[in-house]
């Protein structure tokens, strides 16, 4: 025996192939009047339209074969005025091209509409004197740099015939000369970053196209810009929290993306500052942070100090509340004597728990161009991360428990479902160690996140 569900399925899908088969003879009801109008073109859309629906409508079939072949035949009719009339040979490939999209279409509604031969082989002729056409005018564009227009061409070439002599390999180059052109031009002209992306599009293209691996790298070399992050300082005891902000600072930095930005590595960094016996632990003043930038090659240096900063380790607190607790009692009915169930409910107290953590720092950062010594970026970064755990738990039947209001019951649904949300939810608080390690990501993200910013508009 089918299940409900089953039934219902076969209905549904009854009904939907149904209502195709409705709307499939209704379109072949007006396809026949339109036919009868001599309107074959309009008719021939109906059958179209009401195969669409049905593919297995015969009617429509039928009056598909008849009108749309005489649509068909209009087609190829214009196809031969073009080729032997006005001898436009481009609109004479679009024509046929038309008319094989629409037996194509039919195609794939299970009819068939025939092109004689004949009319074949003269699209077959008509599009290779085109396509010779159009190579001589493509050669003629890129000669005269006109390489937008010559990309055209030969799109148009690799439409109509893929593999057409060079064509492809000319389309390629009518793409790719005149952003090679400009990339050399923005280089020149001290635009790194544009010619960098220019030449990126074009080795996406095709990686061995003239000398532009070797220029983009050329750009990025000259534009590259270097940065020194010095330790970051914390006037406190948490100096911990400093160097695991400046470590989040300079993952952000290098993890952005750019290739114009380029954080100066620091076991070399301290190399050439033990050499030069300069130690990083005491770089907070901005004289001092433009000597050791120099030394070591940067074009700014990134400084930071922890300001302020407080956790609080929040301790459990409990309350006792006063709730009901129901419970089923037989009960004998008087008059009839019928036993039933009747729900009473009993005072009951359950807890109440909450605990928060707390973690709020205060960063300063400035960095500081070594070419001109001036501030480019600072701001202070505020960050104040939090977490509680606020729940009920009771020792009884959880399921039976309701609240009170007043030292009433309270039955309202809104009661109700806040007594239930406390008592399902999460009893774990974040550790202060969490809060801190979430602190130092953000903080850090948010700082690396403005640097980049800044210097990917300032830079050229």
């Amino acid at each position: 025996m089918a299940s409900p569900r089953r039934t219902f399925l076969a209905l549904c899908a009854t009904a939907v192939l149904g209502a195709g088969c409705s709307g499939a003879k209704s379109y072949v009801k007006k396809g026949e009047k339109l036919d009868e109008a001599g309107l074959y073109a309009e008719a021939a859309d109906m059958y179209l339209q009401a195969l669409q629906r049905d593919q297995k409508n015969v009617e429509a079939k039928i009056g598909l074969k008849k009108a749309g072949q005489t649509l068909l035949n209009d087609k190829l009719g214009a196809f031969f005025r073009e080729v032997n009339g006005t001898g436009d040979r481009a609109k004479a490939v679009d024509t046929y091209l038309d008319a094989k999209a629409y037996t194509d279409r039919a195609g794939r509604l299970g009819v068939v509409l025939d092109i004689p031969e004949h009319h074949q082989d003269e699209y077959e002729r008509v599009k290779g004197e085109h396509l010779v056409e159009l190579y001589t005018k493509g050669q003629g564009q890129l000669e005269r740099q006109e390489f937008q227009a010559a990309e055209a061409t030969f799109a148009r070439i690799a439409k109509l015939e893929p593999g057409y002599k060079d064509a492809s390999s000319l389309q390629n180059i009518a793409y790719l000369e005149p952003l090679y052109r400009a990339a050399k031009s923005d280089l020149e002209g001290g635009r790194f970053r544009r010619a960098h992306e220019e030449l990126s599009r074009v080795l996406a293209k095709d990686p061995a196209y003239k000398d532009a691996s070797a220029l983009r790298n050329e750009a990025l070399l000259k534009g590259q810009y270097s940065i020194a992050v010095l330790p970051f300082a914390s006037s406190g005891k948490r100096s911990d929290l400093a160097a695991r902000l400046q470590a989040q600072t300079v993952s952000g930095i290098t993890g952005s993306g750019d290739p114009f930005l380029k954080v100066v590595d620091r076991e070399n960094m301290d190399r050439i500052l033990e050499e030069q016996r300069l130690g990083l632990s005491g770089v907070v003043d901005q004289a001092t942070a433009v000597q050791v930038g120099n030394l070591i090659g940067a074009k700014a240096v990134l400084m930071g100090d922890l300001i302020s900063y407080r956790e609080e380790a929040g301790k459990p607190r409990m309350s006792t509340k006063r709730g009901y607790e129901a419970y089923p009692v037989r009960q004998k009915v008087p008059e009839t004597g019928e036993t039933v169930l009747v729900t009473k409910y009993k005072p009951v107290d359950y807890t109440e728990h909450y605990q928060e953590n707390k973690v709020v720092a205060s960063f300063s950062y400035r960095l500081v161009s070594l070419e001109t010594g001036e501030v480019l970026v600072s701001s202070v970064v505020d960050v104040n991360e939090e977490d509680h755990a606020y729940y009920a738990s009771y020792a009884g039947n959880r399921e039976a428990l309701l609240p009170s209001l007043n030292g009433a019951l309270d039955q309202t649904d809104r009661a109700r479902r806040d007594l239930r949300t406390l008592l399902n939810a999460p009893r774990e608080v974040k550790p202060v160690a969490t809060l801190v390690n979430e602190a130092m990501r953000k903080a850090g993200d948010r700082i690396a996140r403005e640097v980049v910013g800044h210097l990917s508009q300032k830079l050229p």
